[in-house]
């Protein structure tokens, strides 16, 4: 989807326009306490007050919280952080297959492209629900995102697609894993989906055949697997060009 979305930078990017999104936050883990938000946790077009914060407390540490909060969309310094981390998390591994400095600074610059697409996909308007949220360190940097959204899901060999709600682009900073972060950004998608009107009965979610660790995740978290797709796409940075990969994907679905 990024990569189709390049092509609008390419050649008319359209002023942004305001869309209004749900302000609310949820969480409901034993762990969760009402927060204060991170300092300069605000930007011009929005302020995060106490109401839009909630505090996880890391396993490892009783003096590390982590703060989940829903960001604004309509503040371009919220897009800009989460579009950011989003990218360097899903595509900037640091696995430079070249040590040529015209190919460094050529997915360099593809990498800015993508994190440019991941801005107008979130600023556009968008006839559906979705709600994104990350995770900030006491030290206000971000540390996890996670999304979810309203998309044609397929989930049989039928392929017919149908509107559901879909759990994207959660991730974790590795330093933060295991300490119970990416399960309050889970739980966050979940109690949000069933705010939403149309109601939703099931939650989705999507993980790349070869990521174990993923699909482990949300099968202990109650999601159980109901679909393979070996006719997915998935963006490949390195060459010359931007380009799609073909890919398997297993769908897994939870009862809310």
């Amino acid at each position: 989807m990024l990569v189709m979305l390049l092509h609008s930078l390419m050649s008319v990017c359209s002023p942004k326009q305001s869309i209004n999104y749900p302000t609310k936050h949820y969480l409901n883990t034993k762990a969760t306490q009402q927060a204060t938000p991170p300092h300069d946790a605000s930007c011009s077009s929005c302020v995060y007050s106490s109401a839009d914060c909630h505090v996880v407390s890391l396993s490892s540490s009783s003096d590390n919280n982590i703060v989940i909060q829903q960001i604004n969309q309509d503040c371009n310094d919220d897009l800009e952080e989460f579009s950011t981390f989003c990218i360097q998390m899903f595509y900037d591994n640091n696995k430079r297959e070249s040590n040529s400095f015209v190919s460094r600074k050529w997915k360099d610059l593809k990498l800015a492209m993508l994190q440019k697409a991941q801005m107008i996909d979130l600023s556009v308007p968008f006839n559906g629900n979705r709600s994104v949220f990350i995770a900030r360190a006491c030290t206000n940097e971000i540390v996890g995102c996670s999304e979810v959204i309203e998309e044609r899901v397929i989930i049989s060999q039928d392929r017919n697609a149908r509107v559901r709600p879909i759990v994207e682009n959660l991730a974790v900073k590795e330093e933060y894993r295991r300490q119970g972060v990416g399960k309050a950004l889970l739980e966050a998608c979940e109690k949000n989906v069933q705010t939403w009107i149309p109601l939703h009965d099931h939650l989705f979610a999507q993980v790349e055949d070869g990521n174990t660790e993923a699909r482990d995740f949300f099968i202990n978290r109650g999601y159980e697997v109901v679909f393979s797709d070996t006719d997915c796409k998935k963006d490949d940075l390195e060459g010359l060009a931007f380009r799609q990969t073909k890919i398997t994907k297993f769908m897994l679905r939870k009862v809310l």
